[in-house]
């Protein structure tokens, strides 16, 4: 796997484990409530949009071989 897949494959989960801390634990929603609440959640949309990304980078470099 290349390393920038790998890069943002953990950027992607650091990103999803904010979003879910922030939308789904009692002291994330306590943190973030009301308007503060899109943080996490968009953290969790673009973490798992990157998530992807570097599964597709990975099964690309994965073919080429």
């Amino acid at each position: 796997m290349p390393t920038a897949a790998i890069i943002i494959f953990l950027i992607g989960l650091s990103a999803a484990l904010f979003g879910y801390w922030g939308q789904h634990t009692e002291a994330g929603r306590i943190r973030y409530d009301e308007m503060a609440g899109m943080i996490p959640f968009f953290a969790w949309w673009a973490g798992i949009v990157l998530i992807a990304v570097a599964v597709i980078l990975g099964i690309i470099a994965v073919v080429k071989r």
